[in-house]
């Protein structure tokens, strides 16, 4: 008789440990989520090479040498090579959904701001603090 009762508790705690893990987020949420977080992942990539075809008409709006807008694109990777183990970092310390969300509102408010540069100077600024918030999006999650 003892054997049935051990039985039916090794049961018990087998199906115990095998219960799927908590979440806050419905299955439907959670997709969402993937979706959001993967799109905005392919923005850094996007972001460092969108302006290539304008890059002469850059050149002439701006009154540079096409030299100077391709600087643009070399301070970007500088800055998208470094910026993540700051804000990874960062992440550590705040969390990374603040980190995240803070990062996602300040590329959005940075691609506005490119949009109405009006200076050479604004625009290499610019593309550094794009380069600085979009790499809020490439910290791995451990």
């Amino acid at each position: 008789m003892t054997t049935g009762k051990s039985d039916e508790l090794s049961a018990r705690e087998a199906s115990d440990s095998q219960s799927p893990p908590y979440s806050v987020f419905a299955p439907i949420e959670k997709r969402v989520i993937v979706a959001i977080v993967s799109y905005a992942a392919w923005f850094s990539t996007l972001t460092s090479f969108i302006y290539y075809p304008a890059i002469h008409q850059l050149a002439h709006a701006f009154s540079v040498s096409v030299e100077k807008i391709n600087l643009t694109v070399t301070s970007y990777m500088a800055v998208a090579t470094i910026a993540p183990t700051l804000v990874g970092d960062t992440a550590d310390v705040l969390g990374r959904r603040p980190v995240y969300a803070l990062a996602l509102s300040l590329y959005i408010g940075v691609n506005v701001a490119i949009v109405l540069a009006d200076s050479y100077a604004a625009l290499v600024g610019l593309r550094v603090a794009q380069a600085l918030a979009i790499s809020g999006m490439q910290f791995p999650n451990s």
